[in-house]
């Protein structure tokens, strides 16, 4: 496994003193990739390399498609598309989780340091 971004070391390191924004997302990941491994094996697809990022590519433009056909912006059903949108977001952010296990990125570290960062930032505004 290629380590990139901030690891899950780094992550626990700055997470110690405060909350996690998802504290059971480890242990949902887990489920993830017991699932993500199952359809490796029984289809035979080779998830190595660039696989976790082309799947994620592969599920926004899915996305995408549905939510074209829910703004009747194509020649799709719309109603049949608002399931379509909720379950390619699903798809998406599965993705994504399983790409960031696999490139050992910590998303608690990541989203503490590139959202949750602004809460102290709101708080000096409202208190200025």
């Amino acid at each position: 496994m290629r380590k990139t971004g901030i690891t899950n070391r780094q992550g626990a390191e700055r997470n110690t003193n405060m909350m996690q924004p998802l504290p059971d997302l480890e242990a949902f990941t887990d489920r993830l990739k017991a699932i993500s491994d199952r359809y490796g094996r029984v289809y035979g697809v080779d998830r190595g390399g660039d696989w976790h990022l082309l799947k994620v590519q592969e599920e926004v433009g899915e996305l995408t498609q549905a939510y074209l056909a829910k703004t009747a912006r194509s020649r799709r059903d719309p109603e049949r598309a608002r399931a379509e949108v909720a379950h390619e977001m699903a798809d998406v952010l599965c993705m994504v989780l399983l790409m960031a296990r696999d490139e050992g990125v910590d998303l608690n570290a990541a989203i503490q340091d590139k959202w949750l960062k602004w809460e102290q930032v709101m708080a000096d505004e409202a208190h200025a």
